[in-house]
């Protein structure tokens, strides 16, 4: 290890080992009932992470409220609004704006079909939930680390579609010198289903790829392990909302670990003559979308559904610029993961 490499390595380290020690802490109170958690009168099933950066959670909740929806439930998205300034609990509106609510609750809102409840404390959105019966299952998104509320099943999904998150999920360092949250193997001991999620797009006919062995030593051997990854549905137009065969594109990404969805461009045909990145949850504004445009005249910009969002809003000039690429999670094996869900439902409060 190089000098300067150890004069960074070393802070991080401290910062990380107080980091643990305050999880660890907080996480034992939980665990001892020394720190409450409401206790929901509808079932709770939380989707979340171990790591900061996209781990595939927004797809994830909106497979299975739609997977929930088909079995005759009525599942509510419960969300803390990330990036939006409604503290709630406050029922999300299809035409609400990205910045009052967060970009992800408004794209379940207009998706998913279900309810979208954004609460800074979750245990007062699950409370106005049950006021307003608004349904009867609530899906927790990015609730991992949100004890406050009580769950019937913790889902965990993690990102695998790259060597350098694998990489960094088995070496288990926590922020800031890693990705970790909280400790990994005591945070996989509450875990009761891991979903390892490619967030690309696997082509009809392919398999999806396996799970790394050193991933699978590392989960607990009563959780069970599913795998991730979208089936392509259409570039569609955000103009005229039609349909946009393959052609030469340019990709535009405010997403974490955007490679899948520029890979996935590729793999269904389109040639991306340049990338535009921005980070997880950019608040990009109209001006700096129009000198985009202006700066690559006659250029078909295809975004993420997340970002649409964001665009649809803006003028006219732009918005004819831009066309998202919509996809739909699929989760294999797909009977084993409901059949598990339903179960912890079924044994959970009654609905």
């Amino acid at each position: 290890m190089g000098r300067k490499v150890a004069c960074r390595w070393i802070p991080l380290k401290v910062l990380s080992l107080l980091y643990g020690g305050v999880t660890r802490a907080r996480n034992a109170l939980y665990n001892r009932g020394r720190l409450r958690s409401y206790t929901s009168a509808l079932p709770v099933i939380s989707i979340g992470n171990l790591t900061a950066g996209g781990n595939g959670k927004t797809p994830l909740c909106l497979y299975l409220v739609e997977e929930l929806r088909s079995r005759g439930l009525k599942p509510v998205i419960l969300s803390r609004g990330y990036g939006g300034k409604r503290k709630g609990p406050y029922l999300v509106k299809t035409d609400d704006a990205p910045g009052d609510v967060g970009d992800e609750p408004l794209l379940m809102a207009r998706t998913s079909g279900v309810p979208v409840v954004i609460s800074r404390s979750r245990s007062h959105g699950a409370q106005m939930i049950e006021r307003e019966k608004l349904g009867n299952v609530v899906v927790l998104d990015d609730g991992f680390q949100h004890r406050a509320l009580a769950r019937d099943l913790d889902i965990i999904s993690m990102f695998a579609g790259s060597e350098d998150a694998v990489d960094a999920f088995v070496e288990g360092e926590l922020l800031p010198l890693g990705r970790f949250r909280e400790d990994r193997d005591a945070g996989l001991q509450r875990a009761g289903l891991f979903v390892v999620s490619y967030r690309s797009v696997v082509p009809f006919g392919q398999e999806m790829p396996a799970v790394d062995p050193r991933i699978l030593s590392l989960v607990p051997s009563g959780v069970t392990v599913f795998r991730a990854a979208y089936d392509f549905l259409e570039v569609r137009s955000l103009q005229s909302g039609s349909a946009i065969s393959p052609r030469t594109v340019h990709a535009f990404a405010g997403i974490a670990n955007p490679q899948g969805f520029f890979d996935s461009l590729g793999r269904v045909g389109y040639v991306v003559e340049e990338r535009h990145e921005f980070p997880d949850h950019y608040a990009f504004s109209e001006a700096e979308l129009a000198r985009l445009v202006d700066a690559y005249p006659g250029t078909l910009f295809v975004c993420t559904e997340k970002d649409a969002v964001k665009i649809r809003g803006m003028s006219e000039r732009v918005v004819a610029a831009f066309a998202e690429c919509r996809v739909r999670l699929k989760v294999v094996p797909s009977d084993a993961f409901i059949v598990a869900v339903m179960r912890s439902i079924q044994n959970g409060s009654a609905v």
